[in-house]
């Protein structure tokens, strides 16, 4: 299947799908937006739709309730638009990621020794 960026409230509603787990219903979605503010129904519903004809959930009825069950792991999405980001603003390369990030002073030290240690366990340069 091929991934599609979604705009910020779709994916802002993909997330607690992802957080939450499927399958779950409307309102139990909505619970959950409301937390950070409050969301019309019938625009949620709008957005499950679009959702739907994205592919990136399917639905069901559930007695009275309409559930919604995610068709694309989180992992996927993250690395689809990881792969994007880092293409469109780093020519593929994620030296210039780390560069770009340090010089403007939003990755500390501490980061960097964490991504030193984490590419040495991951290129066999550790064993823990």
């Amino acid at each position: 299947m091929k991934l599609v960026k979604l705009p910020d409230t779709e994916l802002e509603i993909m997330k607690v799908i992802w957080k939450e787990g499927s399958p779950i219903s409307t309102s139990q979605i909505k619970a959950v937006l409301d937390e950070t503010r409050p969301w019309n129904v019938s625009a949620l519903q709008t957005l499950l739709n679009r959702l739907i004809d994205r592919n990136f959930l399917k639905t069901f009825k559930d007695g009275k309730n309409k559930c919604y069950e995610s068709l694309v792991e989180e992992a996927d999405y993250i690395a689809f638009e990881n792969k994007s980001f880092l293409e469109r603003m780093n020519h593929s390369s994620i030296t210039k990621l780390v560069a770009s990030l340090y010089e403007s002073r939003n990755i500390t030290d501490e980061d960097l020794e964490e991504l030193a240690h984490f590419i040495e366990k991951n290129t066999g340069g550790t064993d823990d």
